[in-house]
């Protein structure tokens, strides 16, 4: 198969771009704190007690009581996590829209789809519980833990082996690092695929770009064509996700941390100057133990959230755009970060980035269940089954009936008992609880399941031969096309929706 020159003159993120940065090698994340193992014997002498000094047992014995409750801590939280995942309905998957760089799924003879078609291939048989669109990639998750992609490979970000173009037009399995582990989230964005085992572990594949081309994942200017695990995160994480560029990831003491692209402050911890590739000297330098170094993009560090009331903050969700980050603590506060051209991000200040976290007051008066961001808006969910858009309105991708713009969270009056919402680069997606999805945004890409090229200003139903005797579980969009995840509806009514 010929590739096609213009493979990434189109970014990932979508058909038309207001802000799109230009998108384009091998290995992993080294800094890892130096255990008794690797340390020199002379300062393994005496590693027990200080000269001069008696060893202390009541400070001993405190110590080896953290650690028990340390160690407790960390398998009740593998335990909710796994619990977590297995709770979960499984279904098939099924895509649509344009897929000329094998994110359909369908072959390298099927790169348009109208209507869902059914993946099936190295996926016949198995039982899908998480599906996710990246920029031209699709990952699912298996029942049995096991990471599936296709799509464009460019930059390594199906995390497998392909030795002719025609493998990442169908599924295959994601091997490697993830071997014997029991992966329970994944997420991805436009050139980057992550993964969360059960233990709390992330595995990173791909590369982050920036303006100036690729940034590199964990080493400046290098991909990761397979899975490499985040050894320098000294926490399990609980919940991680992706934006175009950059991961976000919440840890389980409530602390949120970040790694990728900082162009437009998504990572909330980088200052405007270094973020920009222009003005820091490096994404990061191995070795190097500075406080600079050690704050730079490609190495995962905590957002700092400010105090409310006197009070630290903690993370109880994270969610991402493709320039944001939103953050939702335990007391149902938001702050976010990132581009607010649009006031996507909640705030009406006129400022266009916000590279450090702020309170967002508009987003911190209801529950919110999920968000979901695309490149220029944000859409919202409440624990009511409400659903409420902010920020670009163009093409119709905030489902009110018109093209234009809104500052603040405003509610979708056709929408009722929603259950999920999803979101692509200019479209926009959500499930009910018995089932029915619908989709409205651009529809240049066919990713609507209209049939046709014309954008809808308001949610249409999602239809389609492969849907009438299926219940939606999940609907997420990519730059060009569309995921669902379906199970047959007589599975659906036993528990389906859960």
């Amino acid at each position: 198969m010929v590739r096609k020159a213009t493979k990434r003159t189109k970014t990932a993120s979508g058909a038309t771009s207001m802000r799109d940065s230009p998108k384009e090698e091998d290995v992993s994340d080294q800094t890892s704190p130096q255990s008794e193992d690797n340390m020199p014997a002379s300062n393994l002498q005496g590693a027990g007690r200080r000269r001069g000094r008696p060893s202390n047992p009541l400070k001993r014995s405190s110590e080896s009581a953290q650690r028990d409750e340390e160690s407790e801590a960390k398998k009740l939280k593998k335990l909710e996590l796994l619990q977590a995942f297995d709770s979960l309905p499984h279904g098939v998957m099924l895509c649509l829209g344009t897929g000329e760089f094998g994110q359909l799924g369908l072959g390298e003879n099927t790169t348009t789809r109208k209507k869902p078609a059914l993946v099936t291939k190295d996926l016949e048989g198995k039982r899908i519980k998480k599906i996710v669109a990246g920029g031209m990639h699709t990952v699912c998750l298996t029942e049995d833990y096991q990471v599936y992609t296709f799509g464009c490979n460019d930059e390594g970000c199906l995390g497998r082996n392909i030795t002719d173009d025609e493998e990442e037009f169908e599924p295959g399995l994601v091997g490697g690092a993830l071997e014997g582990v029991r992966v329970v989230d994944i997420s991805a964005g436009d050139s980057h695929t992550a993964a969360l085992s059960d233990d709390g572990a992330v595995y990173l594949w791909g590369s982050f770009r920036d303006s100036h081309g690729k940034l590199g994942l964990v080493r400046e200017y290098k991909i990761e064509s397979a899975p490499t695990r985040l050894v320098s995160l000294n926490r399990p994480i609980v919940k991680i996700a992706s934006g175009g560029d950059h991961v976000a990831m919440i840890a389980d003491n409530g602390k949120v941390y970040t790694m990728g692209c900082s162009e437009q402050g998504q990572l909330g911890r980088i200052a405007r100057y270094f973020s920009n590739r222009g003005g820091r000297r490096t994404a990061q330098v191995p070795g190097r133990e500075s406080l600079r170094d050690k704050e730079l993009c490609l190495h995962p560090n905590p957002i700092h959230l400010p105090r409310l009331n006197k009070t630290s903050p903690h993370a109880r969700d994270v969610f991402c755009g493709i320039y944001s980050t939103y953050i939702v603590t335990t007391s149902g506060d938001v702050f976010a970060c990132g581009l607010n051209n649009y006031h996507q991000l909640g705030m009406p200040n006129e400022e266009e980035d916000f590279f450090n976290p702020v309170h967002v007051p508009l987003l911190s008066d209801r529950p919110w269940k999920m968000f979901a961001g695309g490149m220029h808006h944000l859409i919202l969910l409440d624990e009511k089954g409400d659903v409420y858009a902010l920020g670009r309105g163009d093409y119709g991708m905030l489902g009110l009936d018109s093209n234009d713009n809104v500052n603040k969270p405003t509610k979708l009056p056709s929408l009722k008992n929603i259950c999920r919402v999803g979101t692509g680069s200019t479209v926009s997606y959500a499930v009910d609880v018995s089932g029915e999805a619908y989709a409205w945004g651009m529809g240049t890409n066919l990713q609507l399941t209209t049939g046709e090229e014309d954008d809808e200003l308001s949610p249409v139903a999602m239809s389609g031969k492969n849907l009438e005797d299926r219940a939606v579980l999940a609907v997420d969009g990519g730059g060009l096309h569309t995921v669902v995840l379906a199970c047959d509806k007589s599975d659906f009514a036993k528990g389906g929706d859960s």
